[in-house]
């Protein structure tokens, strides 16, 4: 029977040991990306670096970007999502675990703001010319995405914690709620997968690299990195797959296939 077989560490629900490897893809990611910007990229800034007086080097403050970006989504959204199912504290209470979704969500928002406020910074700041924002298919698709990541924080917060809407609403708005905060997760990553993608180009313009060179640290780690966000996401959506005592009878979705024939 299935039931004394890999079902019992399977899951769902996902087994501690599981929710133990999530935190270490998602710890590991947002190393590696350290490790990028800080040994590959030249580090951060506040500032821009004066190289001359007509000419300065804004690198600096765009690498807070991929930074804070990582820390919201991989980390923070991806934490708010284990809230719920699996809290850091697993004797945390219903209440306490909203609260902890929430102040998750709301860091998430601030270093994705922050983030993004460094990267249109490090463009308007550059000298002699201003690079210009928003003009690839990583920028537009990472506004939206961070246009649905405030939108659910707002929905969320208004509707189950202050003013908090009634019950009938609450159960209306539950699963629409769920829905929407799992795919913001799912752009965030995918966004980032575009933007590390379009920097590791950058990067490989600049450097003029070719042959052996294309497997540098430089472009190598980026790749790592864009497994790891995979990684994550698999790991993270693993923690929402229904069991099969949560399926709704008669649902053609989710075929009985754990029935004996």
């Amino acid at each position: 029977m299935l039931e004394n077989g890999p079902s019992r560490w399977m899951g769902p629900p996902a087994p501690k040991s599981f929710t133990i490897v999530t935190r270490v893809l998602q710890l590991v990611t947002l190393i590696l990306v350290a490790v990028w910007v800080l040994k590959y990229l030249g580090g951060v800034a506040l500032t821009p670096k004066r190289i001359n007086i007509l000419t300065n080097d804004t690198g600096g403050i765009f690498n807070w970007h991929p930074l804070l970006m990582t820390l919201a989504f991989p980390v923070l959204v991806g934490e708010a999502l284990l809230a719920y199912r699996a809290p850091v504290a697993s004797n945390l209470d219903r209440d306490q675990r909203k609260l902890l979704h929430a102040l998750l969500q709301i860091i998430a928002v601030i270093a994705a703001v922050l983030g993004v406020i460094a990267a249109f910074q490090s463009h308007n700041l550059k000298k002699p010319m201003k690079i210009p924002n928003l003009y690839s298919a990583h920028s537009y698709l990472g506004i939206f995405t961070l246009v649905f990541l405030g939108l659910q924080f707002i929905l969320g917060f208004t509707g189950f914690l202050y003013p908090k809407y009634s019950k009938s609403s609450r159960e209306a708005l539950a699963p629409y709620h769920i829905f929407l905060g799992r795919a913001t997760f799912i752009m965030g990553l995918a966004t980032m997968a575009a933007g590390i993608q379009e920097k590791t180009q950058f990067v490989s313009a600049a450097k003029k690299l070719s042959g052996s060179g294309l497997y540098s640290g430089a472009m190598s780690l980026p790749a790592a990195i864009e497994i790891f966000l995979a990684l994550v996401g698999l790991a993270v959506m693993y923690h929402h797959v229904p069991g099969p005592s949560n399926r709704s009878e008669g649902d053609t979705l989710l075929p009985d296939v754990l029935q004996d024939a």
